[in-house]
């Protein structure tokens, strides 16, 4: 880190971090002195009371030195905390030692749960550039911030109950209240450029790793959303066993794909998919639910086409009962029925394996006949007509083979449609990127002015504003470019921006800019565009070189507090724009071609949208329906607000087959 971002860190972090401490200190003398902890009395809270604002000063300085230090490992003094360089032995500890190191793996353990997104950042800003070995060491780690502060408390008050209540008090403060002030460090470490990747995209290093977002498994199990940061599939569910309405019935053990008639209709009544008209439901024991002969002569050789026929259809009004479906797609799936009963019952592998072609098939034509909002008129929407077609069309090809359809022919089926629908995908996508030019025209600005102000923050340089506005634009021409020539270029032209910060000279600065106009040229640019890049560059440079002492500068501190509040115009009116909970690492999670259920928080309304764009820089989100007539403009937090708030529900994309005939 240049001295630059180190001092741009002090200025926005250190006051920040300062006043939640105090904020907390006050509430801990507070609560000690209205008795609210058994373990402390009046005279703690005086003590605290007395030593609070020197508590602050040399918690506050030293989080100034740790920004400020380039030494590495950072010392702690007070708190019998070391790193073992040549001696790894191990060290025995006394009950304080013990102590205070497990209300630091306490805290750690906190933060990891209760703020990922912001210790997910820290993880990444620490392991970029090798900063950190151990990112508890980074100085915007609230891990450091506790070694500051039991090294302040010892120093005042020693090696005392009184320093582990305090500490223990801190710990729960930074666990209920600390969530705004991570956030807004995470802005400050990502706006200083200590994380190059982008947060979106990258691993997730030490975190557990999230499971699928949303599944039918789950969906049929809860009847709605996934918590945040939780598993989609229950612990200690029961495979292979279901009931009606998704309540697992044990007993209910699938037969072998030879077995006879009678026992795939024992399992289906057992598990709660064939209706009561097929027969009655056989008992625990194995006995019949009643003694009536006609019963028992029925259960023996009921029509294998009779009980596939129950179980789809069981199956398919599971689907519907979860989410409701589109008139239209509905009515398919009821002309689907009878044609999957037939293929079905004569290739009875189709309940066993997963992979079959034709189970394939079924899951991923139900997760596309979802998407369609209930409410939409096909005869309204182009789009929408063109997926019902490619899903009629798909039917109708089975409905022809079905005579001679074995794997080969069901494989060719699923290929097919696989076809069908990713064109289709290809065609809405390309309807929806015009709607989201606007807030690819912000990103491209957000991303070109962020990145300048990391350059002028690692240089440490005092750049003039009209230079800066001229990079800035020569960005935005160049990040407009097809993606794949955006991370080469981007590097070129941070190379140019540094040598113009630096003051270089025309024939050293040149070179840097021809080799930016042979990358443009080598990945399509249009002259006109490659020009004005030029233009705008040498424009930079010249008003560099001939910029007098009063010229106003570019002041990276005001692009980095405008960048902060980040609201858009779909978010909840009440969001709280800084704030890190389970909620916030989950929207950052959520990737393009992902489909949610939205309610409209002021009408009630709800549509299917798929997030069709997310901006890196500028946090946004755009989601649309299929049909295009509804969409949904929301910041990462907006996001995160209505995951919270429950209004944004996500759609399955596993097999629902899968699922419900485990």
């Amino acid at each position: 880190m240049s001295d630059a971002q180190r001092q741009q860190l002090v200025r926005g972090i250190v006051p920040r971090v300062t006043d939640h401490l105090d904020r907390c200190l006050e509430s801990v003398a507070q609560e000690w002195s209205a008795g609210g902890n058994e373990a402390a009395d009046a005279e703690w809270a005086n003590q605290l009371q007395g030593y609070q604002y020197v508590l602050r000063r040399q918690f506050e300085e030293a989080l100034e030195r740790d920004f400020v230090s380039t030494t590495y490992p950072p010392e702690y003094e007070f708190s019998g905390s070391s790193y073992a360089d040549d001696n790894s032995g191990l060290q025995i500890l006394d009950d304080y030692q013990s102590t205070r190191r497990s209300l630091r793996h306490k805290l750690e353990g906190l933060v990891r749960e209760q703020n990922r997104y912001s210790w997910f950042v820290f993880l990444q800003a620490a392991r970029e550039d090798h900063r950190f070995e151990h990112p508890g060491w980074a100085p915007w780690s609230p891990l450091n911030w506790y070694e500051r502060l039991i090294e302040s408390a010892e120093e005042q008050f020693g090696r005392t109950d009184m320093t582990l209540g305090l500490m223990r008090a801190y710990v729960r403060c930074l666990g209920q209240t600390a969530a705004p002030t991570l956030a807004f460090v995470v802005e400050t470490v990502e706006a200083c450029g200590l994380v190059r990747e982008p947060v979106s995209e990258a691993p997730e290093g030490d975190l557990p790793g999230t499971s699928r977002r949303a599944s039918w498994a789950q969906a049929t199990r809860e009847g709605g959303p996934a918590s945040a940061s939780e598993p989609a599939a229950a612990e200690g569910a029961t495979p292979g066993v279901r009931g009606a309405g998704g309540v697992a019935v044990a007993g209910a053990v699938m037969p072998a794909a030879d077995a006879g008639p009678a026992d795939w209709l024992q399992w289906a009544a057992a598990a709660g998919w064939v209706p009561s008209g097929h027969g009655a439901v056989v008992s625990g024991g194995g006995g019949p639910a009643t003694g009536a002969a006609v019963v028992a002569e029925a259960m023996a050789e009921p029509p294998i086409e009779s009980v596939i026929e129950g179980v789809l259809a069981g199956v398919f009004a599971e689907v519907s009962r979860h989410l409701d479906c589109h008139a239209a797609f509905r009515a398919m799936m009821l002309d689907l029925q009878p044609l999957l009963v037939r293929a079905v019952s004569r290739d009875l592998d189709f309940f066993h394996d997963p992979r079959h072609p034709l189970r394939e098939w079924v899951g991923s034509l139900i997760n596309t006949g979802v998407r369609i909002s209930p409410e939409v008129s096909a005869e309204d929407s182009e789009v929408v007509s063109r997926y019902l077609d490619a899903m009629r069309q798909s039917i109708e090809h089975l409905g022809s083979a079905i005579d001679d359809l074995d794997r080969p022919a069901a494989q060719a089926l699923r290929e097919n449609w696989d076809a069908a629908v990713a064109a289709e995908d290809e065609y809405w996508r390309a309807q929806a990127a015009a709607r989201a030019a606007p807030m690819c025209q912000k990103e491209r600005a957000a991303r070109a002015r962020r990145t300048l102000t990391v350059c002028v923050l690692e240089t440490g340089a005092e750049l003039p504003e009209r230079s800066a506005e001229q990079i800035a634009e020569a960005w935005e021409d160049l990040l407009a470019v097809d993606e794949a020539a955006v991370q080469v270029l981007d590097a070129e032209v941070q190379d140019v921006v540094r040598a113009i910060c630096n003051q270089a000279t025309p024939q050293e600065a040149n070179p840097l800019v021809q080799r930016i106009v042979v990358t443009a040229r080598e990945f399509g640019a249009d002259e006109a565009r490659v020009k004005a890049v030029v233009q705008h560059l040498g424009q930079a440079h010249l008003q560099r070189i001939r910029a007098s002492a009063d010229e106003p500068r570019f002041d990276p501190q005001a692009r980095i507090q405008a960048r902060r509040a980040v609201r858009l115009e779909d978010d909840d009116p009440d969001l709280l724009t800084d704030l890190d909970d389970p909620w916030v690492f989950d929207a950052s999670r959520i990737r393009t071609g992902e489909w949610f259920e939205m309610v409209d928080k002021a009408t009630g309304q709800f549509h299917r949208m798929g997030l069709v764009w997310r901006g890196e820089a500028t946090r946004g989100y755009l989601f649309l329906s299929l049909d295009l007539g509804a969409s949904r403009r929301h910041s990462l937090q907006g996001v995160a607000q209505e995951l919270r708030e429950g209004r944004m529900r996500p759609l399955p994309d596993d097999n629902p087959l899968d699922a419900l005939l485990a």
